[in-house]
């Protein structure tokens, strides 16, 4: 049976997500430099995947359904409020990071390789790039354009929200700083 987030851990997917919205905030700014010169080839999807990342992290830190859910929305929350992309982001945090919970639910929040995590981040962007298709009239675009751009965000969230989320969650277990949370009985940190 899956169990249910506890009060200690809501707080710390809070506090996290927050932090993790400002940064996004922060990676906002080099995304607006970046984008308008790989748009028009279709490419800016290269350079998304870093919005999949809270998802992924916090489903693996916290392994219990909601974690990426509510942690994708908190953290697109606070970038909302801080950035031009207001209450669109919050859509888009709905919509990230709901596939992932999807993807670790066929799982039965039981498998955390790196496999699975890559998966999880390529569904995000897949929900992400259905948010940016309705919302910017992708489809006045090419079906050519549409692929390339889909597919590009797609390799980006398996490499920055796949990858990335369990490395960096997984040296973080390694240090200590996680070791009231499920990550801990990860096979990656008992056996090596």
């Amino acid at each position: 049976m899956l169990q249910k987030l506890t009060f200690h851990e809501l707080i710390f997917i809070a506090i996290l997500s927050a932090a993790i919205g400002v940064i996004w905030w922060g990676y906002s700014f080099a995304y607006n430099i970046l984008s308008p010169l790989l748009k028009p080839f279709g490419l800016s999807g290269l350079i998304e995947g870093f919005w999949q990342f809270t998802g992924v992290f916090f489903a693996v830190i916290i392994r219990k359904p909601g974690s990426a859910l509510i942690g994708s929305v908190i953290a697109a929350s606070v970038e909302g409020l801080i950035s031009q992309w207001g209450f669109s982001a919050v859509i888009s945090g709905i919509c990230q990071g709901l596939p992932v919970e999807l993807v670790f639910l066929v799982f039965g929040y039981k498998k955390f390789n790196y496999l699975i995590c890559s998966i999880g981040g390529g569904f995000a962007a897949v929900g992400g790039y259905a948010v940016t298709y309705l919302w910017y009239s992708y489809s006045s675009f090419s079906l050519s354009y549409n692929l390339i751009q889909l597919s590009s965000g797609i390799v980006s969230a398996i490499f920055l929200a796949g990858i990335l989320a369990r490395f960096i969650a997984l040296k973080l277990a390694k240090t200590g700083v996680l070791n009231q949370f499920q990550i801990v009985n990860d096979p990656a940190l008992i056996h090596g």
